[in-house]
C-alpha cells in the first residue's frame, strides 16, 4: 500500500512538471497590473459589525472604515469618493456624520481610513442601524467591482461589567437521551465537583464562557469543559450560533441579568442536555 502511493504522487508530480513546462514565461501574465481601491471588510459575509458602549445622551465615538489601493505602483495619489447607499437604514445626523466624503491614499501609501463618526448618545440599545456604503468614484484608480461597497452594522450596547468568577446553583437539569430528550432529571441542585464557571471579556459586550455545561460536563459525565461565547445587550444574553461542544453539538443559550446582579441562563444541545442555573459572583 506505502509503494502505491509513492507511485501515485510521482506520477501526479511528473504530470504537474509537464503540464507546467508547455507556458512560455512562466509566471509573467499573472501579476495583477491594475490600479484599483476598495473597502478592506468588504470580503467579509456580513460586512463590518462595530459596537459601542453608550455612557451618556451626548456621546459621540469614531469608526474608521479602511480603504485599500490595490496596484502594484502607489507612485501617484489616489482620491476616493464615497457616498451613502439609499438602502442605509442608518440616517445621517441622527446615527452618524460623515465630516468629509472625500479621502486620499498619499503618494508611496496603499490604505487610508475613512473616519466616521457615531452618535452614539443618539442610538438607543434596541435600534439597528446599518449604513451601506459605496466608492462612488475614486480619481488616479478604477472603483473594485466587487470590493466597492460595504455595509456597516452600527450597534450600541448598555455597559456590561460580567467578568469573573460565579458558583452555579442548578433550578433544573437535564441530561439528554441523545435524540434531544431527558434521560435524568433534577431541581435545585448543586454539582459540587463542578460548581463554578468564569466569563472573561471577549469583545465589547462578548464574553467567553469557561464552561457552558455550567458543570455539567466535568461533573456528571467526568468531560472535558466546553467553552463559548456570550452577548450582553442591555442585560439580556444571547449566546453565539457558533457554540458548539467538542463533538460538534450546537448549544442553544439565553440569559438576563436579575435586578440583584445576579444571572439566569436557560440552555439546551441537540444531545437533549440543559438546564436553567442560575450563577452568583464570588
Amino acid at each position: 500500500m506505502k509503494s502505491n502511493k509513492i507511485y501515485i504522487f510521482l506520477a501526479m508530480l511528473v504530470a504537474t512538471l509537464t503540464t507546467t513546462a508547455c507556458f512560455d514565461d512562466q509566471g509573467v501574465d499573472t501579476f495583477f497590473d491594475g490600479n484599483q481601491v476598495e473597502f478592506n471588510a468588504a470580503n467579509l459575509p456580513n460586512g463590518l459589525t462595530q459596537s459601542f458602549v453608550r455612557l451618556s445622551p451626548t456621546q459621540t465615538d469614531v469608526l474608521n472604515v479602511q480603504v485599500n489601493r490595490v496596484s502594484t505602483s502607489g507612485t501617484a495619489a489616489v482620491t476616493v469618493n464615497i457616498e451613502a447607499d439609499p438602502t442605509s437604514t442608518a440616517v445621517e445626523g441622527v446615527h452618524y456624520r460623515l465630516d468629509s466624503k472625500s479621502i486620499t491614499i498619499g503618494a508611496g501609501e496603499f490604505i487610508t481610513n475613512l473616519p466616521i463618526t457615531v452618535l452614539t448618545g443618539n442610538i438607543d440599545p434596541s435600534e439597528t442601524p446599518d449604513l451601506v456604503l459605496n466608492i462612488a468614484s475614486a480619481t488616479g484608480a478604477e472603483v473594485s467591482t466587487n470590493y466597492g461597497s460595504l455595509k456597516v452594522a452600527i450597534r450600541v450596547i448598555c455597559p456590561s461589567e460580567l467578568a469573573g468568577t460565579y458558583s452555579v446553583f442548578w433550578e433544573y437539569l437535564q441530561t439528554g437521551d441523545g435524540a434531544g430528550g431527558p434521560r435524568q432529571t433534577a431541581t435545585d441542585f448543586v454539582i459540587a465537583s463542578a460548581s463554578t464557571m468564569s466569563f472573561a471579556v471577549a469583545g465589547t459586550g462578548a464574553y467567553t464562557m469557561s464552561d457552558m455545561s455550567f458543570g455539567m460536563y466535568p461533573g456528571i459525565y467526568n468531560d472535558a469543559r466546553p467553552t463559548g461565547t456570550i452577548r450582553d445587550n442591555c442585560d439580556v444574553l444571547t449566546g453565539a450560533a457558533s457554540n458548539q461542544d467538542q463533538y460538534d453539538d450546537p448549544f442553544t443559550i439565553s440569559g438576563v441579568v436579575n435586578a440583584d446582579r445576579t444571572i439566569t441562563i436557560t440552555w439546551s444541545n441537540t444531545w437533549g442536555d440543559g438546564g436553567t442555573v442560575v450563577l452568583t459572583k464570588v
